[in-house]
């Protein structure tokens, strides 16, 4: 019997975490998850990799790009916590355009307005935006 570690195939790597194949390969080429090995010329992973790729759809779930996701695996605790925390910031801000968003969308939906291509206060909206104020500040004035 053998000492050496099961090594997986990419399609049971990819079953195994439900990603496919083709972005296993990616991942590959942009150095996230490396095979442990090749036979024949295919790709054979560590048992490791399951929970290497397990990360990467975590973070990509959360709203990390790719490259932050490179960044993040190969950088140090303080850069991690930083990353975080940036990201945090990011979501933050995300989060209010959403809100802003909505609140004018839904102001759409209840303006008395036939075509909301005639109305005033869109438009005033729209001319706010151009003069640089932000949605939230030409949102406001709008209503004032």
């Amino acid at each position: 019997m053998s000492d050496a570690p099961r090594l997986l195939a990419i399609g049971e790597l990819s079953e195994r975490t439900g990603v496919p194949a083709t972005t296993l390969r990616y991942y590959d080429e942009l150095g996230l998850v490396r095979p442990a090995a090749r036979a024949a010329g295919r790709r054979r992973y560590a048992e490791s990799a399951v929970r290497d790729v397990g990360l990467i759809v975590f973070f990509r779930e959360i709203g990390f790009t790719l490259a932050e996701i490179e960044h993040f695996i190969a950088g140090e605790r303080q850069s991690r916590r930083a990353m975080i925390d940036h990201k945090l910031a990011e979501l933050a801000e995300q989060q209010h355009r959403i809100e802003v968003a909505r609140s004018a969308l839904e102001h759409g939906r209840r303006c008395p307005a036939t075509d909301h291509l005639e109305c005033p206060r869109f438009w005033s909206i729209i001319e706010g935006r151009q003069r640089g104020l932000s949605v939230d500040e030409s949102h406001a004035r709008a209503h004032d």
